[in-house]
């Protein structure tokens, strides 16, 4: 973000959206963090709502605390609901941990980590579709 005149101004366009989406800790942090049965995790996802998504990075709600600097693997599902069929999946970097409300929910943002290429296409290609422009593959 960039400050002039008092004013905050994003680099990058932030699209606001609800979509079911999961997360794991990523092979980096997986001997320091791990989401247990208990927080509702399965096979170590845990259920999230993506609710922002940007070239920078994205944002979730989250019923389980995730420290910040923490690295996640998220997925988005894709029409089905399913895993298979994954609408996107990436790696990215917790930023920020707000508490929502009362109810026991957190607001994450988090930032990409060190995309590759193919991954800075995948995110290409999510921000086109948000944009309106078609989907010609």
């Amino acid at each position: 973000m960039t400050t002039h005149s008092g004013l905050i101004f994003r680099k990058n366009t932030r699209f606001d959206l609800s979509l079911p989406a999961r997360i794991r800790i990523a092979e980096a942090h997986a001997g320091i963090v791990r989401f247990t049965a208990s927080a509702g995790a399965k096979q170590g996802w845990l259920p999230v709502d993506l609710v922002d998504f940007s070239a920078g990075g994205l944002g979730f709600l989250c019923s389980v605390f995730v420290p910040r600097r923490c690295v996640l693997q998220i997925d988005v599902e894709g029409r089905s609901g399913t895993s298979e069929s994954s609408f996107f999946q990436g790696v990215c970097r917790v930023q920020r941990v707000v508490m929502t409300d009362r109810r026991p929910a957190y607001l994450v943002g988090a930032s990409f980590e060190r995309p590759s290429t193919e991954a800075e296409a995948e995110i290409a290609r999510v921000l086109a579709l948000f944009e309106g422009e078609s989907d010609s593959n």
